[in-house]
């Protein structure tokens, strides 16, 4: 009920957070902005990447995350912490929706664009 009065769109993320993330923004114009530092993990998957020496970009786009990737104003950002703690929910910024003159883009821990290889998971009917 308080998503509804702070998120402008809103998406589970099942299929894989790029390719969701496209759905959500679909037919808009609008591109977005993504820091690959602020997508949280689990414990046991930065576990497993810095064991593995895995890239965490190729882990973010498997699907079945089941977590709400939502859009909302800026100018709600303490409504959404408030909200947040109050409900003890994590919630992460993890990048911005930009217009659509701007190319979509990851951007690393060090500052550089990532390419992605595998977005998620596409439904053939």
């Amino acid at each position: 009920k308080y998503l509804l009065r702070i998120a402008n769109t809103s998406i589970d993320i099942s299929d894989g957070l790029i390719v969701d993330l496209k759905k959500m923004i679909n037919k808009q114009n609008l591109s977005f902005q993504i820091n690959e530092k602020k997508i949280p993990t689990s414990n046991k998957l930065a576990k497993l990447i810095k064991t593995k020496k895995l890239k965490k970009i190729n882990l973010i786009s498997n699907g079945d995350d089941y977590q709400i990737l939502f859009t909302a104003s800026v100018s709600k950002t303490r409504i959404i912490s408030k909200i947040a703690k109050s409900l003890g929910i994590k919630i992460s910024k993890i990048g911005k929706i930009t217009s659509n003159a701007c190319k979509s883009q990851i951007i690393d821990q060090k500052g550089k664009k990532i390419a992605i290889k595998e977005k998620g998971y596409f439904h053939n009917f």
